[in-house]
């Protein structure tokens, strides 16, 4: 059972039936100033069980009331389903477990004293962290981030959040702490020795736990479009740092020892005559193409994710992605679970078992996630002009889509290209010299004919994921073909995902540009590899692409996200 105050100066009439169509067993009104608040301190002390606020003169959507009476916990949803995006509502709402009564009381007389303005969800929020409560907020980002962020850093990430908000930190501050530890925790990782690979994973988990506290921060605060880019660009930006630390230290440690690249730790002398040594390929190429192949992956589900959510939020849908209990979540590998595979396999049995691990279990989260896009695909609203700005396109894709006047739906054309990309790339981009390197880039241009449709269609969603994984088995395959210096072609491959993350954090933001000509486009950085290839500048067109698209993201985040934010 729960009791329900309803903040506002004139309730909606509709919210009462919905509280009580949903076993609300009181519902009382009150004032969003001073008094009411000392009406929501008198009842938290007298209820006795869970209390739910809802704070706006509109009646709250029921999906939302639903999920919060469903949640464990103190949990709330601020009102902003999405930064800048449609779907946001007005009001919000808040629930309070039994043991954290006692400080909603607190908090709500301490806002009373103050004559503060009319109370929102994020000032009792913000009260309610003050005072040491967990809140899990929902429509804030994934609904859950598994056990490691729940159970280990987000106790951590919440005195966190409250020692930054009394010395006013913003989140971005924190953010930049995140980001400063974590490339700190690479360096350590790139020493083979078990003694730094030790520090450095304590150090990648307070970075994680800094990034969880500006994510709660920021949920209080309200999330600028700038500063959601920049805690997920964080993430990304550590996490591929440590990939390629891991690769180095498996290379140093080689050099040590006699053996199989990647194949060190304590245990994993007993792995060196097992088909892992083998994995990805012998020596130290097979490391940095299984840390290329892990980049890739995660950039194509993150990916995936953010267009699928995009998707959802413009057919009115307030939690994209379904509520999931501990074990579903923990299948999805989040952050946290990717941490602890990569503290385990590296202290034990090296770097090598460590890619072989994420990628097997990014394999299965993908499937995971994919199985209930599918099913939750039916039931969106199919909103047209949505999709076409997460592509990525180049000039070039962008005009030939215009030849059909977005008559072509993008998916067919797309799966027969990536079809002959993957198999060249398969059967061996070194076997095609001169004009017949364009090959796999003629077949990916196919993709450029549904540039301009509105991509309304079920799968649309997954496109321009499906135009990242063209890309990147394409630039991989020649990188690796004609012998590109592996950190070499390591970077370019993490600032390709990034790059894509960052138009699609720009489209959900509403910022989508139609042609990424200073970025290229996925159909120019695949041009400007195969002229390298028919030229045989690979390596010099590899370093110099890669140097410009990293220039291009630290430019544009100034430019672009933060000028803008302004």
């Amino acid at each position: 059972m729960t009791v329900a105050l309803v903040l506002a100066a004139r309730p909606d009439a509709g919210l009462r039936g919905q509280l009580a169509a949903l076993g609300v067993r009181q519902v009382d009104a009150a004032e969003r100033t001073g008094p009411g608040l000392l009406t929501v301190a008198a009842a938290a002390r007298a209820a006795g069980e869970r209390v739910l606020i809802c704070v706006g003169d509109d009646s709250v959507p029921e999906e939302v009331l639903t999920r919060l009476l469903g949640a464990g916990g103190t949990a709330a949803f601020t009102g902003r389903s999405s930064p800048g995006g449609p779907g946001e509502h007005g009001g919000g709402a808040l629930i309070v477990d039994t043991p954290d009564l006692d400080a909603l009381a607190s908090s709500a007389e301490s806002l009373a004293a103050r004559h503060a303005a009319p109370a929102e969800v994020s000032t009792l929020l913000g009260e309610l962290t003050g005072r040491g409560v967990g809140v899990r907020v929902l429509g804030a980002g994934p609904d859950g981030d598994g056990a490691v962020a729940r159970l280990i850093a987000d106790p951590v990430a919440r005195d966190v959040a409250c020692w930054a908000a009394g010395r006013q930190l913003a989140p971005a501050a924190l953010c930049g702490i995140s980001l400063g530890l974590g490339l700190l925790a690479a360096v350590w990782f790139s020493e083979p020795a078990t003694r730094t690979q030790v520090l450095a994973i304590i150090t990648l988990l307070v970075s994680f736990a800094a990034g969880r506290a500006a994510a709660q921060l920021a949920a209080i605060e309200g999330t600028r479009p700038a500063v959601d880019w920049l805690g997920a660009a964080s993430g990304l930006l550590t996490e591929f740092a440590v990939y390629a630390a891991l690769a180095v230290s498996s290379g140093l440690a080689a050099q040590n020892n006699a053996g199989p690249a990647g194949l060190d730790g304590i245990f994993g002398g007993s792995l060196r005559d097992t088909a892992v040594a083998t994995w990805g390929g012998a020596g130290q190429v097979g490391i940095w193409r299984l840390a290329v192949a892990a980049t890739l992956l995660l950039g194509v589900r993150q990916l995936a994710e953010l267009c699928y959510e995009g998707l959802a939020r413009a057919s009115g849908s307030i939690f994209p992605r379904p509520p999931r209990h501990l074990l579903g979540q923990i299948i999805t590998l989040p952050a946290g679970e990717r941490i602890v595979v990569i503290a385990v396999t590296v202290v034990f049995f090296g770097p090598r078992l460590t890619f072989g691990v994420l990628l097997a279990w990014g394999v299965v989260a993908a499937g995971y996630l994919l199985a209930g896009q599918l099913a939750g695909a039916s039931k969106l609203v199919r909103a047209r002009g949505v999709l076409p700005a997460y592509r990525d396109d180049g000039v070039l894709a962008y005009r030939i889509g215009g030849v059909v006047r977005g008559q072509l739906p993008p998916l067919p054309p797309l799966l027969v290209g990536l079809l002959v990309t993957c198999d060249l790339a398969v059967l061996g981009v070194a076997n095609l010299t001169g004009v017949l390197i364009f090959a796999p880039v003629v077949a990916m241009l196919l993709a450029a004919l549904g540039a301009r449709h509105p991509h309304d269609g079920r799968l649309d969603w997954a496109v321009p994921s499906l135009l990242l994984v063209g890309e990147g088995v394409f630039l991989a395959g020649l990188g690796f073909a004609r012998h590109v210096w592996l950190p070499v072609i390591f970077a370019l491959l993490a600032a390709v995902v990034l790059r894509h993350a960052d138009i699609a954090y720009r489209a959900r933001a509403g910022r989508g540009i139609p042609a990424d000509k200073f970025g290229l486009g996925w159909d120019g950085r695949m041009l400007v590899a195969a002229l390298a290839a028919v030229f045989s500048f690979v390596p010099f067109a590899y370093a110099v692409l890669a140097a410009w698209l990293w220039l291009l993201t630290a430019w544009d985040f100034l430019g672009a996200w933060l000028t803008a934010a302004d």
